[in-house]
C-alpha cells in the first residue's frame, strides 16, 4: 500500500508539472507589493518561527495575505497583523484552490518555504502567475527564487530573513512574535521549571515511562524548584497520570491551559523550559526564556528547525537506531542522557547571586521623555514601584553586553501610543546604580521596551530612577541579580541573540 501511494504521488506530481510548471512571465511592481504566504500546514511552531516576517514586510509597505487553517487564523490576523487572512482547508483541493486564485486577484510574490510543493499547489501557482515564487523546491521551473540549495545550512528563521532581504529589506529584526494572555500568571503560582513531553505526533513525544523517570530525577536533583507539566486539553489526563506516577510534591500539572496564549504566559514566568521538538521550543525562544530542547539526532544532516544558537538554549539529542533497508525511520525521542539534561539545568539555574558591571552614561535617542510620560501611568497600575520615577531614561553603555532573561516584572501588552492601535510589552528589573561621584547605591530599574531600537544592541541599556543629578557624571557601576540576565560575548553576532517579542511592534 505504501509503495502504491508513493507511486501515485510521483505520478500526480509529474502530471501537474507537465500541465502547469512554467517559467513565470509577470514582473514585480515597485509599490504596493502583494505577498501571499501559504500557511495551511496547521503548524503553530512553524508559524511562530515565521512570525517576524509579517512585521518586517510591513516596513517595505507590502500588503500580505495569509492562507491558513481556522485554528491559526486569529493568530495571523490579530497577533501577526497580516493585512488579510483567508481560511482554507489543511490540504485544499483544486476546486478550492481555483476559487482562491480568483479571490486573491493580482499577486506579486508567493512565499512557500517547503522542500516539495504538492501537485495541486503547482497548478495553483500557475493560476496565480506571480512575479516571484520563494520556495525550497529547486526542481520546479516556476520557482524563480530557489532557496533550497542556496540556503542549505540556514535555520528556517534565517531563510525567511533571506526572503525579506531579496524583497528589499536593508535590515531585518528576527525576534519572534509570541502572543501573550491578557494577564500573566502570578509569579508565586508559576512553576520554576516547565516540562513539555508532548508534540504534534506520537513519535515526537516522550513516552510516559521516560517522562516519569526524568521528572523524578529532576525533582530529586533540584528539590527547591517547582516543576510544572505542560499539557493541552487532549493530553491533560495523560499528564495527570504522569504526575501521579512521579509522586513528588514539587511536580504538578500546570492547571488551566486551554490555548497557546495560556502556555506562553507560564513560559514568560518560568526560569527554564524543557521541551521536545514542538511549538513550545519556539515560544520559549521568542520569549527569551532559558530552554533545554530535546531533538532527534540526525547525524551529519542539518536540521533547519533547531532553535537558533543562543546563550539561553541547550539542545540535547536523542540517539536514533540505524534505519533498515526499505523501512521508514520512526523517531525515538527517549534515547538521551538524563545526566546531560540535569547538568544543563544546573548550569542555567545556578549562577552568582549578584553581578556588577561597569558602564558609561551616554546620550539617548531623545524620545524617552515624551513616551515614558504616557507609559508610566499604565505600567504603575500593576507595578507601582516605578510610579514616581522620572519620565526619562538613563542610557548606559555597558562593558559587558547582556540580555535580560528573567525580569522582576513584565507588563501585559500596553496600548500607550496616542492612537491606541499599537501595543508594546515592557520588562523591568530592580538594580542598584553606583555613580562615580559617590559610593552610595541608588535604586533604579532596568527598562526594556520591546519595540526599542536598543534591543538590537545588548551593550546599550536604559534605566529609570527617581530624579538624579547626573551633571559631570560619565561613569557608573550597575549591580543586578545575576540570574536575571545572560552575559554575551562582545563578538557575538546580533542576529544570534534571541529577544522576547511583544504582540505587536
Amino acid at each position: 500500500m505504501t509503495l502504491l501511494k508513493a507511486l501515485f504521488k510521483r505520478s500526480a506530481r509529474l502530471l501537474s508539472c507537465l500541465l502547469a510548471d512554467r517559467a513565470l512571465t509577470e514582473t514585480a511592481t515597485g509599490t504596493d507589493v502583494h505577498i501571499v504566504v501559504l500557511r495551511w500546514d496547521a503548524k503553530l511552531g512553524d508559524s511562530i518561527v515565521s512570525s517576524f516576517f509579517y512585521r518586517e514586510a510591513r516596513k517595505l509597505n507590502a500588503r500580505i495575505t495569509v492562507l491558513t487553517v481556522a485554528e491559526l487564523a486569529e493568530l495571523h490576523a490579530m497577533d501577526f497583523a497580516a493585512d488579510q487572512v483567508i481560511i482554507t482547508s489543511a490540504a485544499p483541493g483544486l476546486g478550492e484552490l481555483f476559487r482562491l486564485s480568483r479571490q486573491l486577484g493580482k499577486v506579486d510574490a508567493v512565499v512557500h518555504l517547503v522542500g516539495r510543493i504538492q501537485p495541486a499547489e503547482i497548478i495553483f501557482l500557475r493560476w496565480l502567475n506571480p512575479a516571484l515564487i520563494y520556495s525550497l523546491d529547486d526542481n520546479l521551473r516556476c520557482v524563480n527564487r530557489k532557496f533550497g540549495a542556496d540556503t542549505n545550512g540556514l535555520d528556517m528563521a534565517a531563510r525567511y530573513q533571506r526572503v525579506l532581504i531579496d524583497l528589499g529589506a536593508a535590515e531585518v529584526q528576527r525576534q519572534y512574535i509570541v502572543p501573550l494572555p491578557t494577564r500573566l500568571p502570578e509569579p508565586a503560582m508559576a512553576p520554576h521549571i516547565l516540562f513539555n513531553p508532548y508534540a504534534s505526533r506520537a513519535e515526537k513525544c516522550l513516552s510516559a515511562e521516560r517522562s516519569v523517570s526524568l521528572l523524578r530525577a529532576i525533582a530529586e536533583a533540584l528539590p527547591s524548584r517547582t516543576i510544572g507539566i505542560l499539557s493541552s486539553p487532549a493530553s491533560l489526563q495523560d499528564a495527570q497520570r504522569i504526575q501521579d506516577a512521579v509522586a513528588r510534591t514539587n511536580v504538578r500539572v500546570v492547571p488551566g491551559l486551554s490555548s497557546p496564549k495560556d502556555v506562553a504566559g507560564y513560559i514568560c514566568r518560568a526560569q527554564v523550559v524543557i521541551s521536545v521538538d514542538t511549538a513550545v521550543v519556539h515560544m520559549a525562544v521568542g520569549l527569551s526564556t532559558r530552554l533545554v530542547a530535546i531533538y532527534p539526532s540526525m547525524g551529519d544532516a542539518f536540521n533547519c528547525w533547531l532553535p537558533p544558537p543562543s546563550p539561553l538554549t541547550h539542545v540535547i539529542y536523542s540517539q536514533q537506531s540505524p534505519r533498515r533497508s526499505g523501512q521508514s525511520r520512526i523517531r525515538n525521542m527517549n534515547a538521551f542522557s538524563t545526566r546531560e539534561l540535569i547538568d544543563a539545568l544546573h548550569a542555567m539555574l545556578t549562577t552568582p547571586a549578584t553581578l556588577s558591571i561597569d558602564a558609561r552614561i551616554v546620550p539617548g535617542l531623545g524620545v524617552a521623555s515624551g513616551t515614558l510620560a504616557r507609559q508610566l501611568p499604565l505600567i504603575s497600575q500593576h507595578y507601582p514601584q516605578v510610579a514616581t520615577c522620572h519620565p526619562g531614561t538613563i542610557n548606559l553603555a555597558l562593558d559587558q553586553p547582556l540580555l535580560l532573561t528573567d525580569p522582576d516584572h513584565r507588563t501585559v501588552p500596553l496600548a500607550w501610543t496616542p492612537s491606541g492601535r499599537t501595543t508594546e510589552v515592557f520588562d523591568f528589573l530592580h538594580v542598584e546604580l553606583e555613580l562615580s561621584s559617590s559610593p552610595a547605591r541608588i535604586p533604579a530599574w532596568l527598562y526594556v521596551a520591546h519595540g526599542s531600537p536598543h534591543r538590537k544592541t545588548p551593550w546599550i541599556h536604559e534605566l529609570i530612577a527617581h530624579p538624579l543629578n547626573l551633571d559631570n557624571v560619565s561613569h557608573c557601576r550597575l549591580h543586578l541579580r545575576a540570574n536575571a540576565v545572560s552575559l554575551l560575548t562582545a563578538a557575538q553576532p546580533i542576529s544570534n541573540i534571541n529577544r522576547s517579542a511583544s504582540l505587536s511592534q
